[in-house]
């Protein structure tokens, strides 16, 4: 084994790292005799190149972000730039809804801030939106509907609480689009109820009911390049099925639904929705389908890349059939999905599970384990913003399963951490090239192998 090491500027400070014993950063050029005494050298390479692979995909570590007393519970967040604006609902002697955010991309979090009021009432199923400095979230309090407040400075300040009047009794989602501000929410009824506002949340146009019989969890999402609105739900007929609709004119509207899940003997639940800058729709859910279990499943996805004119095959994302709640973002080309699952230690030890695609959906990479701690990781939660992708959840690590706390855990992935191989295929001048984009240590030592062949050379390019 021959060792090189030396100093290399660095390119960009904010991910500086050292590595030790990994090709890095570098293009390495072999000149074998021949195949067969190149095939030592191949095998370390690719050996390296899988750990290196698993090393470097970007994420950094599970940082607690919350120290109250209790649980919390059903983490979302919101990203403008490097801002990250987070609310959760936090369960104590009573449930309320708080809020908290980080102004450079995760690295430091300012202070928790309640936003409900501190009472007899439950606070919980938090959603928020962000449109520049306007920041509007809503909740789901018992005895009184929709709650809604907003900050108009990033989130410094924020104004009374204010009450969606018929807006729904339970589980809102919120998306906002310059002025206008939509909501939905399910109603004691079982209807879904869709509101308005266009004027910052204001005031609010009259609440709509927008079908379904039995349905829970809606969810709503703006199709920027289409001015579409799109909405998703769990709705029971004979089983619980995962259901789509949408509006072309802001809500006034709506087409009818479509059972994007398929109707089967089998429950399909705790969908999740995001929308591409294509007119692509996706939706992930998790169905029992396929599992011998009765209380986890598998996660499966369906998208639409017409804007919802037609809908693809269901794709099965996970074969344990030990996953429940999961989440999924776009950004850009890439579609990121987590997964909360309990291959570990069933029932003791629900992991989060990571899969991305690089191409909207049409391929997907391998799982990753992004938690790895005693007891349960629930309720993951994507966001995107300053570069990284942004996760959230609740950890029992420190205080076991049924423990007093709960907190709200968080971790980042660079998006500009790839790695890239090339291999050319012609023996009589084989090249391998290992390429890692803005990570180089002040001081790199790198190991290679020449195999019985003594004759190589390593070129560094910076």
């Amino acid at each position: 084994m021959k060792r090189f090491s030396g100093n290399f500027p660095i390119r960009n400070s904010q991910f500086a790292m050292s590595l030790s014993c990994i090709l890095h950063h570098v293009s390495c050029i072999m000149h074998p005799t021949s195949c067969k005494s190149a095939m030592p050298f191949l095998a370390t390479f690719y050996l390296l190149l899988a750990i290196f692979t698993y090393a470097q995909s970007g994420w950094g570590p599970d940082t607690r972000l919350v120290f109250m007393q209790g649980g919390g519970w059903y983490p979302r967040a919101a990203c403008c730039g490097d801002t990250i604006h987070l609310v959760w609902w936090q369960h104590y002697a009573h449930d309320e809804v708080f809020y908290k955010r980080s102004t450079d991309a995760g690295l430091t979090w300012g202070e928790d801030v309640m936003l409900s009021v501190e009472d007899d009432r439950s606070s919980v199923l938090p959603w928020i939106a962000v449109d520049g400095n306007y920041l509007h979230v809503v909740w789901q309090q018992y005895g009184i509907g929709i709650c809604y407040r907003k900050s108009t400075d990033g989130g410094n300040s924020w104004l009374m609480i204010d009450t969606i009047p018929n807006g729904g009794s339970g589980n809102p989602s919120i998306c906002a689009v310059g002025s206008n501000v939509y909501v939905v929410a399910y109603r004691s009824d079982g209807k879904v109820i869709f509101t308005k506002s266009t004027d910052n949340g204001t005031t609010w146009l009259p609440s709509q009911n927008i079908g379904f019989n039995c349905a829970t969890r809606p969810r709503i999402k703006y199709l920027g390049n289409q001015s579409i609105l799109v909405l998703s739900c769990e709705n029971t007929t004979t089983t619980v099925e995962i259901y789509y609709k949408e509006s072309a004119d802001e809500g006034q509207t709506w087409s009818d639904s479509i059972c994007v899940s398929e109707y089967g003997f089998n429950h399909s639940f705790s969908q999740t929705m995001t929308t591409d800058d294509y007119g692509g729709v996706h939706i992930d859910w998790c169905d029992y389908k396929y599992s011998p279990y009765s209380w986890t499943g598998d996660i499966f996805y369906r998208t639409s890349r017409d804007s919802g004119n037609t809908w693809e095959e269901i794709d099965s994302l996970t074969v344990m059939h030990r996953a429940v709640a999961s989440d999924i973002l776009a950004e850009g080309n890439n579609l990121h999905l987590v997964w909360e699952d309990d291959r570990n230690g069933f029932d003791n030890n629900f992991e989060i599970y990571y899969r991305m695609s690089t191409d909207l959906g049409r391929t997907w990479g391998p799982e990753e384990r992004l938690t790895n701690a005693p007891y349960h990781s629930y309720c993951p939660s994507l966001a995107c913003g300053g570069g990284y992708l942004h996760l959230f959840w609740q950890d029992r690590r420190e205080y076991g399963n049924n423990g007093p706390s709960a907190p709200i855990y968080y971790k980042r992935k660079d998006l500009s951490v790839g790695i890239k191989e090339n291999v050319l295929s012609s023996c009589s001048s084989s090249s391998l090239f290992l390429n890692c984009p803005a990570i180089l240590a002040e001081k790199t030592l790198i190991c290679y192998d020449l195999g019985k062949n003594k004759n190589g050379e390593i070129n560094l390019i910076d």
